[in-house]
């Protein structure tokens, strides 16, 4: 073993003490030091943002009554009433609510309306061909009790004659 006099034990301890504070110091300046500006916004940046926002809220809440009054239009809509100007009706008011994503096809925010707009607008279809299918599930079920009908008929028919 090789021994060290007091003062070289010394100078060894303050060197590796130096290395070891340079490191820490190194290693935080990483974690903490902010290195870009992409953080920062310009306030004109902030307050065009902030116009975009109020513009879409204020959108929303306008086209609110109108998806509202379209989704009650579409649950109250009856295809057997022969009245297209209702069924015209709900198909304008669509697509009203698909303009407002139109105009600003370029914000996402605005999509909303194209979705709200395909969602009613797949509902719609959905409940004309449910009473549509409803009215057929009916006539078929007229036509089966016809058939049920003339089959016992035929058998009473065949009976008689058997005998």
């Amino acid at each position: 073993m090789l021994r060290q006099s007091t003062r070289e034990r010394r100078d060894q301890f303050l060197f590796l003490m130096a290395i070891f504070l340079f490191t820490v110091s190194l290693i935080g300046f990483g974690f903490f030091h902010d290195f870009g500006s992409g953080n920062s916004i310009s306030k004109h940046d902030l307050t065009e943002k902030l116009a975009m926002d109020a513009a879409f809220e204020e959108t929303a809440y306008l086209q609110l009554a109108s998806v509202d009054s379209v989704y009650k239009q579409i649950m109250d809509f009856n295809p057997t009433v022969k009245a297209a100007f209702l069924e015209n009706d709900i198909k304008y008011s669509l697509g009203s609510i698909k303009s407002n994503y139109d105009r600003n096809a370029t914000d996402l925010r605005y999509k909303s309306f194209l979705q709200v707009s395909l969602l009613y607008n797949s509902l719609f279809f959905n409940r004309r061909e449910l009473h549509g299918n409803i009215n057929d599930i009916e006539n078929l079920k007229k036509l089966l009790e016809d058939c049920k009908l003339s089959t016992r008929q035929l058998k009473e028919s065949i009976g008689r004659q058997g005998r």
